[in-house]
């Protein structure tokens, strides 16, 4: 059975436009099967087609079946179609004849649930939760990949990550197996959904960026199962969280506005403009350094494939750098103040100063 799913169904456009339903079988290597396309001007064409799918890809070349019907030719068929977050298919097709134009597909492989066709839906309800600095190990995605599909029939979600600069998006499982190869990760997105009621989709969706904001999000027609499945998946995460870099992510802004508010109190004790330019400019410096070193090392988010489970330097090692950076900037403001001010007079250091500023 092909991993990227027996039944397919969605629409074409271009120079033939309709219905279209693909059916695989095999291995991704190495996939046959059938495309029947519902034509809405020239009726139903079926075509035998192989191909593979392979690092999220789907490339399939397709002949007609028996006799075109009256009036109709029939060409080669040629498909080439990527996996999107949303767990789609989408892509191009063109035929030797000159016909083409685009696709979208989706899955059909899940189970659905009974309706009840007598209610009408009043709105789709969404639960979010904001989550802090997150690191994660290769146990620590494989984990949670398991509990976003925790309460879903399909138990595939679709993994979208940022490799060398490109958007790859493959299935769970293919991800899982090379996750121990890849480089290191500042962005992924894991997402799983599947048919509810009402004919509407319920999801869920964990995506995590370097320096970006960090969120769970969960969708569904029942309320209180979209606030159960955000929560659970909130207190997992909670785990994997770094509390020194997040507490810094959450009020760095404010550090760097204490330090502000200090320069400026300080300045009417410098006796020179020169001296009081100089102890201006070197405390938004050191601000500058801060969040240089902070957004550089501190990121809001890092996966490390090659590594298990984390060591202590690695536990600790963020908040070190992100609350130390602050309290040692802070500290050679004070320094540069007590120089220019002359309270620091005959050290090295003042001497060092000195000779810059004259």
């Amino acid at each position: 059975m092909a991993n990227i799913g027996r039944n397919w169904n969605g629409r074409v456009y271009g120079t033939n436009t309709g219905n279209v339903a693909v059916t695989l079988e095999g291995e991704d290597e190495a996939l046959t099967g059938v495309i029947r396309l519902s034509d809405n001007q020239h009726g139903l064409a079926v075509y035998d087609v192989t191909g593979q799918f392979e690092a999220g890809k789907l490339a399939l070349a397709g002949t007609p079946q028996g006799q075109a019907p009256e009036g109709v030719e029939l060409g080669q068929l040629t498909v080439g179609g990527a996996l999107t977050p949303e767990g789609r298919i989408d892509g191009e097709w063109s035929t030797t004849i000159g016909t083409g134009g685009t696709f979208q597909l989706w899955p059909h492989s899940y189970q659905v649930r009974p309706t009840n066709l007598g209610a009408v839906a009043e709105q789709l309800n969404t639960s979010a939760r904001s989550l802090g600095a997150v690191r994660l190990y290769a146990d620590d995605v494989r984990s949670l990949i398991a509990q976003l599909v925790k309460d879903f029939s399909q138990k595939r979600a679709v993994v979208t990550y940022h490799d060398k600069g490109v958007e790859k998006n493959i299935y769970s499982d293919e991800f899982e197996q090379i996750l121990d190869d890849l480089p290191e990760l500042r962005y992924i997105k894991v997402s799983v959904q599947e048919p509810e009621m009402y004919g509407l989709n319920r999801n869920a969706m964990i995506e995590l960026a370097a320096w970006g904001e960090n969120i769970i999000r969960v969708q569904s027609v029942q309320e209180a199962w979209a606030m159960g499945k955000a929560e659970a998946l909130s207190q997992h995460v909670h785990g994997f969280q770094r509390k020194l870099a997040t507490q810094f992510r959450k009020f760095g802004l404010t550090v760097n506005v204490a330090i502000t508010v200090a320069a400026l109190a300080a300045l009417p004790g410098l006796p020179t403009f020169w001296q009081r330019l100089a102890f201006a400019a070197s405390a938004f410096g050191i601000q500058s350094l801060i969040t240089y070193f902070h957004q550089r090392y501190v990121p809001n988010f890092l996966l490390y494939p090659a590594k298990k489970e984390p060591s202590l330097i690695g536990r600790l090692g963020p908040g070190v750098v992100s609350w130390g950076g602050t309290i040692i900037g802070g500290l050679i403001v004070a320094i540069i103040y007590g120089i220019l001010k002359g309270e620091l007079d005959g050290t090295p250091l003042a001497r060092f100063i000195s000779g810059l500023l004259q």
